[in-house]
């Protein structure tokens, strides 16, 4: 089954490289199913926590529940359910639903412990950032969360 998934990563990713187009500074804004496919066709896992000004911020000054994401691949589905995987176990300890804000610039999610409208700062295959506003050494602060897929 991990050998499928990374023949599927693999096509997918060359089927990206060979449809690449120059970019000729129209970017049209993104829409809904654009994002959502985006959105739903990876598991994501966390790699990084940032401050606003992208300095990496250490896992010593963040909150459980931000660590906790670190162990989670979280799977949006397009009936706008999303699943907390334990990347670990497979086990879901949480769910709940999403939803694509009328902009398509931020995403509404809820799940316990991740509830909330996070700007969405990067979604293309390879990256999703969001932003969120969470402890960092027990001070109230704008952080981005940087996930990358999941195999």
């Amino acid at each position: 089954m991990k050998h499928f998934r990374i023949v599927i990563l693999l096509m997918s990713l060359i089927a990206g490289l060979l449809n690449c187009k120059n970019d000729d500074g129209n970017n049209p804004a993104p829409t809904a199913a654009s994002q959502t496919e985006l959105l739903v066709s990876n598991k994501w896992l966390l790699q990084r926590v940032a401050t606003s000004n992208d300095q990496t911020i250490g896992k010593n000054q963040m909150n459980t529940t931000t660590l906790l994401l670190f162990e989670l691949d979280m799977q949006f589905y397009a009936d706008n359910t999303v699943k907390a995987i334990n990347h670990l176990t497979g086990q879901i300890p949480n769910g709940g639903t999403w939803k694509l804000a009328a902009d398509n610039k931020s995403i509404d999610v809820d799940v316990t412990g991740f509830k909330g409208n996070f700007p969405i700062l990067e979604l293309n295959r390879t990256k999703l950032t969001l932003r969120q506003r969470a402890p960092v050494s027990g001070v109230q602060s704008d952080i981005n969360l940087e996930f990358a897929p999941s195999l």
